[in-house]
Order: structure tokens, then C-alpha cells, then sequence
């Protein structure tokens, strides 16, 4: 996405002052000043006030961009950036997205929300706050059960790399650890502690009182704790392993891959029924999502740029995608209209959901983290 620089306007008064020379005569200035008060006052009738003056309303920043063309053809929009505000009802009422992306005169990428539609999207981090801090976008941010929270990856000036809290309640970043490498964030299902690695250990964070413990480390490529609060799922690069809380094996699972071939990108469905990933090491690269209960089960997909997350609903997937609108903007080329691709698992049918606010504040192509704020089976 490019970055569009807003034209700040110049205003300069121009200020004309009349000099009364020195030939002018006392009684020259008086007699002017005579007739000036005559003509205000009408001759002596009551003195008319001046009309009221209309002040023409500022235009907000977006709408002096050289792109506002984007709102005049979606007037519903709003052109200043909403915020997502912790504990709002309204906001949370329904599943959202987690994703980053960055509005066009902002120098920085930040996380956001919005519905499964694309709409009612909300900036979560204001960008002031990554002053001496950036975020590792290629670590998946991790949302707390309650919403409260958000576990990042950070490489910062005065710490170096570090596992941090984004608390959307005080608006402050929380230091967990310093520590390099992949996180693989989890918590636990009452929001009270957050569990991850950080050069080559794996550590648990308590919220409430801030203490940080070592845990019993499980070896993985990426580890996932099941929706029953007890369970994770290792990745072991062609198979996974199932664990217990404390880090015992409790089954190895063989997917019947060779040793050449990696699981790449490997997610856990928030039902815990599926995992996804990309194939590597056996030809051109596919999607494929292994079913837990029956590992057997099995449906691949060629690789596609923009990839797949799952959705808030079971046995869906969801895949972003776009294409050119019949719509024109301003400079005569056509609008791009966003969508989803939704896949259901079962019968391999496809649908497209077209997302609301495409381009709403220059915003353009987002990058999906996952899913949250899913209360019941869908």
C-alpha cells in the first residue's frame, strides 16, 4: 500500500494599511471621519448590524488527500479513523477479524478489527504508541479469550526483541519477556495467562500478577492449545503430537507424509476440529486441511496467493481475494472490490462474500491474523 502525503494548505493574511500623510489637516481628518460615520449610521437611523458571517467547516485530513475521490463514492464512510473501544457492546457483539494494515498518510502498519463482512473496522493500536517499537508482523498477535488483550512480538530500541501485552482497557503496552525467535502465543480459556517461547525456552506469563515462570518446554514448529484448555497440539514438521497441559506425550500422530516433506503455516481451527497448512518438499506447493477426529480425512487446494484462515463458522474456510469494479473512480480507473472466498469443508462448495469499506482510508489489500471473539458453535 502506498503512503500519500496530505498537502498542508498555506494561508497568508494580507495586510493593507492606509497611511494618512502628513498634508492632510486636522480638520481634513475630522471631516472624514465625519462623512465615514454618516454612511454607517444611515443619516442618523438606528445603526444596522453586520450580517452574520459563515464560517466555511473545515474539511477533516482525509478529504484534503488527493484520493478523497474513494469517499465520494462510499459518502457513508467515515473519513476520520474509528477506534475500537474496550468493553463496547456494540463492537463485540459479533465474531471479528484481527488483522494489520496501514491508512494511507500514516507512516506505519497497525492492528485493526471489523466484522466478518469487512465493516465497522476499528484501529486497536493507535500508531503513536509504537514510538520505539515495531511490530514483528510475520508472529501472529494472539487476542485473550475476554478481548482485553492482545500477546505481540516486538523488536523495540531499548529492549531489544520482546513478548509484550497490548491492553486495549489502559492503552499501554505490558513487558512480559525479552526473548527472540517464534512465540507461538497461547492463553488460557479465563484470560489470565498467556503461554509462548522466547530463545529457546517456553514460559508462562500471569497477567493478574505479572510474574513470569519457565515451563516444561515441548519441542514444536509451532504449538497450539485445543479449545478443552488441556490439550496441545505440537507441530513436528510432516506429523504432530498431542501433549497434556504439563507437556507429556499423550499420542504421535503420522500423517504418512516422507521426511522431505514440511508442514508450513500450520493453524488450528477455533473448534479444534481441523488443522491447515502448506505443503513443502512435494512439488508445487498445496493447501491441505487434515481432519483431528480423522486424520485419513483429508482436502487439498492449490496454492493461491492470499492464502486461507479459518472462519467463525465450522467447516469454513475463508480466502482474500479481489478483482476490478464496474465502478470508476475519479481518475478513471476502475475501484478494486474485496472479497472472501468461502470454502465449506464438507461439500467443497465456494461462495463470495464481498467486503464492506474496501478501501476505506486508502487502507486497500489487509493481512488476516485469524478470527476472535467467538462465543458458540457457529
Amino acid at each position: 500500500m502506498s503512503l500519500i502525503s496530505v498537502k498542508k494548505s498555506t494561508f497568508k493574511s494580507l495586510l493593507t494599511t492606509g497611511l494618512l500623510t502628513k498634508s492632510f489637516s486636522h480638520c481634513a481628518v475630522i471631516m472624514l471621519l465625519s462623512v465615514a460615520t454618516l454612511q454607517l449610521t444611515g443619516c442618523g437611523d438606528d445603526v444596522k448590524p453586520p450580517e452574520k458571517q459563515v464560517v466555511e467547516e473545515q474539511p477533516s485530513r482525509f478529504s484534503k488527500d488527493k484520493k478523497t475521490h474513494r469517499h465520494s463514492y462510499h459518502p457513508e464512510w467515515p473519513k476520520e479513523v474509528r477506534d475500537e473501544v474496550y468493553g463496547d457492546k456494540e463492537t463485540f457483539s459479533t465474531p471479528r477479524i484481527l488483522f494489520n494494515a496501514k491508512v494511507e498518510w500514516m507512516k506505519r502498519k497497525t492492528l485493526f478489527s471489523a466484522r466478518m463482512d469487512g465493516s465497522d473496522r476499528r484501529r486497536i493500536i493507535p500508531e503513536a504508541a509504537f514510538e520505539g517499537r515495531g511490530l514483528i508482523g510475520s508472529h501472529t498477535p494472539k487476542r485473550s479469550p475476554d478481548n482485553r488483550y492482545i500477546a505481540l512480538s516486538m523488536d523495540t530500541t531499548e529492549h531489544g526483541f520482546t513478548r509484550e501485552l497490548w491492553d486495549t482497557k489502559t492503552q499501554q503496552f505490558i513487558l512480559m519477556s525479552k526473548g527472540y525467535g517464534y512465540a507461538h502465543f497461547n492463553w488460557t480459556k479465563d484470560s489470565e495467562n498467556v503461554i509462548f517461547y522466547a530463545s529457546g525456552k517456553h514460559y508462562n506469563y500471569h497477567v493478574p500478577t505479572k510474574a513470569l515462570t519457565e515451563r516444561p518446554i515441548i519441542y514444536s514448529n509451532g504449538l497450539f492449545l485445543l479449545p478443552d484448555g488441556k490439550t496441545f497440539l505440537a507441530d513436528k514438521k510432516n506429523k504432530y503430537w498431542l501433549h497434556d497441559f504439563n507437556g507429556d506425550v499423550i499420542e504421535k500422530v503420522d500423517l504418512g507424509f516422507n521426511t522431505q516433506f514440511t508442514m508450513q503455516y500450520l493453524k488450528v481451527s477455533p473448534f479444534g476440529d481441523y488443522i491447515s497448512f502448506l505443503s513443502e518438499g512435494l512439488g508445487y506447493p498445496k493447501y491441505y486441511w487434515v481432519n483431528l477426529s480423522d486424520p485419513s480425512k483429508r482436502i487439498t487446494k492449490p496454492f493461491k496467493t492470499g492464502g486461507y484462515f479459518f472462519s467463525d463458522k465450522k467447516n469454513k474456510v475463508l480466502s482474500p481475494a479481489s478483482r476490478d469494479s464496474t465502478e470508476l473512480m475519479g481518475n478513471g480507473r476502475p475501484y478494486p472490490d474485496y472479497y472472501f472466498i468461502e470454502l465449506d469443508l464438507i461439500t467443497k462448495q465456494e461462495r463470495e462474500i464481498l467486503l464492506k469499506e474496501s478501501n476505506i482510508w486508502g487502507m486497500g489489500t489487509i493481512y488476516v491474523f485469524g478470527v476472535f471473539n467467538i462465543k458458540d458453535e457457529q
